[in-house]
């Protein structure tokens, strides 16, 4: 399978993962909260042992190829790190983990949906292209379901956290490639074609001479990128500022259906601290202003109610 808008069945998998998605929110949202848990969780276990137990299957077993099994099953991109800790991070109580489910699980989930890579040679119904599309459904459609049940709540004061985290991924597979370099089952000169996962190393020579690329770069410093005194892009920071500057308000506009309401209210708390200096000025002026004359205009009343006695 390959990007083919022109092909049929390029839209097959993706509407097929949207499907599933329904089905299981139809089904789960009349369910307690634990069966919904155990539920999302089996299915991130089961991604979790498929992204192993594919060794078994062609064209992971062809004789000939033990370096290209050990790369697939490590964390050689970001679905592939997300795959191997996504249960754990499920398990876990911590909010800014979650969310990170929520938003890296599903921006990568639904772009490699409908950008699939590495199955290029594989068939419509060959097993790697059905391993393939359901293991990245997986991926968008579990952290999907855990906010929409309920499951768990997003914060937007806690997004600053995933560009970070995301970042600490890029810096996993930079290190997942040089050990596997420097056990000799990946060659140097390869990373830049088959080891560049989630673009850890550089932008993919794709994008080269691309306005996507030049709009990228803007947000990178200088001392991230090529130079004279050296070639490379510094790997996985160079992707920090983008990370930062775009991923942060991509994150808030994601989360927004869900705090409104939360970001709004902060809003009106920021209002009223930052008008608080004026507002007891003001009401300061008024009680000074007024208080004598009340008290005078009461005693004034008590007075000449006492003549008329």
């Amino acid at each position: 399978m390959t990007f083919d808008p022109t092909n049929p069945y390029y839209y097959m998998y993706p509407i097929l993962g949207m499907a599933v998605f329904a089905l299981l929110y139809f089904v789960l949202r009349a369910r307690s909260a634990r069966t919904q848990n155990v539920v999302l969780f089996l299915l991130l276990a089961a991604n979790f042992a498929l992204h192993f137990l594919k060794l078994l299957f062609p064209p992971y077993n062809t004789e000939g190829k033990f370096d290209y099994y050990i790369q697939t099953i490590t964390p050689e991109n970001v679905c592939a790190i997300n795959t191997m800790i996504f249960p754990f991070l499920f398990l876990s109580k911590n909010g800014a983990l979650r969310d990170y489910m929520f938003y890296i699980g599903v921006i990568s989930g639904i772009a490699a949906s409908w950008i699939p890579m590495s199955i290029d040679d594989a068939g419509v119904f060959d097993f790697d292209t059905i391993r393939y599309y359901s293991c990245h459904t997986v991926l968008w459609a579990v952290p999907l379901l855990m906010v929409v049940l309920g499951r768990h709540k997003l914060n937007y004061r806690r997004i600053i956290f995933v560009p970070l985290i995301y970042i600490l991924d890029l810096v996993v597979i930079v290190a997942n490639e040089s050990l596997l370099v420097a056990l000799g089952l990946e060659k140097a000169n390869q990373i830049l074609s088959y080891g560049n996962g989630g673009m850890a190393f550089a932008p993919y020579h794709s994008l080269e001479d691309t306005a996507i690329l030049d709009f990228l770069l803007i947000f990178v410093p200088s001392w991230f990128k090529p130079s004279a005194e050296n070639a490379n892009y510094a790997p996985a920071l160079w992707q920090l500022g983008p990370a930062v500057i775009l991923g942060c308000p991509l994150g808030f506009l994601m989360c927004l259906y869900w705090e409104w309401r939360h970001f709004f209210d902060d809003v009106k708390r920021l209002f009223l601290f930052l008008s608080r200096p004026f507002t007891a000025y003001r009401f300061g002026r008024r009680k000074i202003k007024f208080y004598g004359a009340e008290k005078n205009r009461v005693r004034g009343r008590r007075v000449r109610a006492g003549r008329v006695r």
